[in-house]
């Protein structure tokens, strides 16, 4: 049987009243290119046009405990006997077991809710993927990162994306001049029109790398809003407290050496290494002398996973490595 799915039969699907054949035909369509988009776009719309979801869940719990305390005691009824008295229990019992299932489905409705709204794209440990995004936007998320996008009017109404973790991006220029907006945890946002740039936020710090193009940023430093615009080749970082600090690098594509799988280092202590492999490889790396973790790295170089890399600065430094589940041990020969 070959039915057209359309709003209306999604609607009457979401109200409860699709047969058992209308739900497989339901579920056959959301699994084709392109139908899924379209059905969380109907979900939204018909969460919005049906006021019974937006329930006052506080209000209706305190009626209910109300009327099952009168259940419960009742002084003014008449006498019950023990069977009644026994079956009463079981009912309310059997009530309140509703009441907390809805309470939870409500609850898992609006935990949800983000997940209709936002497209979330994540990388593994160890992982980088690329992203093409639907006005063209190339982003390409480094290691044990998330990028959220709109779901619904994205490159249209705005084009605003969220990002936790670290990214590159390569912005494309639109006709109307809109802008392309990233937003991080920290409050950091970049605010550009078509250039390329990379974006690090983790563990409460951020940091902005300019290779091409002009971006403004907008942050909060203690109470006050404030902005800066940056030009190519400049680098600006924000410590635990939001202050900021701009230099000039003459070498940009260092910053996002690891879309090649490269590591960069810098004078980088072993203790900046250690959040280097936690960041990107979710190991927990434990240097057992404290000397050890002043001695710093200078080179570039290419590991295509945990292993290779921690090889790698175990032969410039001659350590010993002690692995045991995701957790190493750093010692010195």
């Amino acid at each position: 049987m070959n039915v057209e799915i359309t709003k209306q039969f999604i609607f009457s699907y979401l109200s409860g009243k699709s047969s058992a054949l209308q739900k497989q035909m339901i579920d056959d369509w959301v699994k084709k290119e392109g139908n899924e988009e379209l059905f969380y776009k109907w979900l939204f719309e018909y969460e919005h046009q049906n006021p019974q979801y937006l329930t006052d869940v506080d209000a209706g719990l305190e009626r209910f405990s109300q009327w099952a305390d009168q259940v419960d005691e009742n002084p003014d009824s008449v006498a019950r006997t023990e069977y009644e008295e026994v079956v009463t229990r079981q009912m309310t019992w059997k009530r309140w077991a509703v009441a907390a299932s809805l309470v939870g489905v409500l609850a898992t409705g609006w935990l949800y809710q983000d997940s209709f709204l936002f497209k979330t794209y994540r990388t593994a440990f160890g992982e980088t993927q690329t992203i093409t995004l639907s006005d063209g936007t190339q982003v390409i998320l480094n290691a044990n990162s998330a990028l959220e996008v709109p779901r619904f009017g994205f490159g249209k109404k705005t084009r605003q994306v969220q990002l936790t973790g670290e990214a590159n991006f390569s912005v494309t220029h639109t006709i109307d001049n809109q802008r392309f907006v990233v937003k991080t945890e920290k409050g950091v946002e970049v605010v550009v029109l078509g250039t390329e740039f990379s974006v690090y936020a983790r563990r409460k710090e951020a940091k902005v790398v300019l290779n091409k193009g002009k971006v403004q940023l907008r942050y909060q430093e203690g109470t006050t809003q404030k902005e800066l615009m940056m030009k190519p080749g400049e680098l600006v970082t924000f410590d635990q407290s939001n202050h900021l600090k701009k230099e000039v690098t003459e070498q940009p594509e260092k910053y996002t050496a690891w879309k090649e799988h490269r590591f960069v280092f810098d004078d980088t202590t072993l203790e900046e290494f250690v959040r280097i492999m936690a960041d990107n490889y979710g190991l927990k790396v434990i240097i057992a002398d404290d000397s050890l973790s002043q001695r710093t790295l200078v080179g570039s170089f290419r590991a295509n996973n945990a292993d290779e890399l921690l090889e790698i600065v175990s032969e410039i430094f001659d350590l010993q490595i002690t692995k045991v589940g995701d957790t190493v041990l750093l010692t010195d020969k």
